[in-house]
């Protein structure tokens, strides 16, 4: 089975699929969003300019609907997928650039979790951060809501593949 950007080994159940909360990316939104309202405005204005006004109001249309669903995109593509074998950090960063981080949970050495800041303290939003042995490169998860139950469940799944071997 294919979960956006990696496939499930057989017998593999996903536990948990988390996304990033949408508090810090507020601002953003309601930025592109108001950049998409302030042409209609200026519609009768723009358009008594003639050709000029027209292109001025359909290049802030597009780029406010490209920088919207850009946005969009970057938030909806990066996950992290709990399965009960192993964990998937999918970091969507553009339109076309997408990494990708897998760890099985015996790779997992220690997990941790932290709130920083009036606002992630307030909305309960921080960043899990798993470290792994070896020479891979350690997984770390920024705004994810709730950051303490995801770490439990991750503990929870690491003692329980402790326990299968």
């Amino acid at each position: 089975m294919k979960y956006s950007g990696f496939t499930l080994k057989p017998h593999e159940e996903v536990l948990e699929i988390i996304h990033t909360s949408l508090i810090p990316s507020a601002p953003r939104f309601i930025l592109f969003i108001i950049w998409l309202l302030i042409p209609f405005f200026f519609l009768f204005p723009l358009f008594r300019e003639g050709v000029g006004g027209a292109l001025v109001f359909f290049g802030l249309l597009i780029s406010g609907m490209i920088l919207f669903f850009r946005q969009y995109t970057r938030w909806s593509g990066t996950v992290l997928i709990l399965t009960d074998k192993r964990v998937v950090d999918i970091e969507q960063r553009g339109f076309f650039d997408r990494v990708v981080t897998e760890a099985t949970y015996e790779q997992i050495d220690e997990a941790s979790y932290r709130i920083k800041g009036f606002l992630a303290t307030v909305f309960r939003y921080g960043t899990i951060r798993l470290l792994l042995n070896g020479s891979s490169a350690d997984i770390e998860f920024a705004r994810i809501f709730r950051p303490s139950r995801v770490h439990n469940l991750i503990n929870d799944l690491r003692e329980e593949n402790r326990v299968m071997m």
